[in-house]
């Protein structure tokens, strides 16, 4: 069985396995590990070229209160380095994010759905308690990209999204609001 990806004809994800951190990991799993860390590895240097090899635009980013879609190569920098600056002006010294569970979407074999944990830290110190995150993967142009990403975290204690961005879309959402039924926007019922 293969899908098709931008054209081109994919092999489905098969349930072989691979050794992580010396553990054997499903392909899912390793999948999902490896973009975690290639992620996390271009955060905490700041390799925004890094960073675009494993995520697409369009991404969905989902924080504690508030969502945005990064939809251009410059709103995923601005995004990025926004979060970065705030870690580092925070302390941060390692970014760690590890994968709890992942698998090949059903019925969809260019996608891996899952959840990893997240660690922020301070030297030995959590900046704050670990989280969880849930992503999705999607198998665009030959590698794996990030197409949507959920932080769970229960505290507000650092801005995972650009305040900018996000009001800027809140703003643009507020606008196109649709009316309530029976409103003035809503045509008029048929009479039987």
């Amino acid at each position: 069985m293969t899908s098709k990806v931008a054209g081109n004809s994919v092999p489905p994800v098969r349930a072989l396995c691979a050794l992580v951190d010396g553990k054997e990991m499903t392909t899912a799993h390793a999948i999902y590990q490896a973009n975690l860390d290639a992620v996390s590895q271009a955060i905490m240097t700041g390799d925004l070229p890094l960073l675009r090899q494993h995520i697409a635009i369009p991404i969905l980013l989902s924080g504690p209160t508030s969502e945005i879609v990064v939809s251009s190569v410059e709103e995923l920098e601005i995004v990025v380095s926004d979060y970065r600056e705030e870690l580092i002006g925070k302390g941060f010294t390692a970014y760690r994010r590890t994968c709890i569970e992942a698998q090949v979407q059903p019925g969809q074999s260019d996608m891996i759905v899952g959840r990893h944990r997240t660690e922020i830290m301070a030297g030995r110190n959590h900046l704050l308690p670990p989280y969880e995150c849930k992503l999705a993967l999607m198998l665009i142009d030959g590698g794996w990209k990030a197409v949507w990403e959920q932080v769970e975290c229960p505290r507000n204690e650092i801005e995972f999204l650009s305040r900018d961005i996000s009001d800027a879309q809140k703003l643009a959402h507020a606008k196109l609001s649709l009316r309530a039924p029976g409103g003035p926007h809503t045509p008029p019922k048929e009479k039987s």
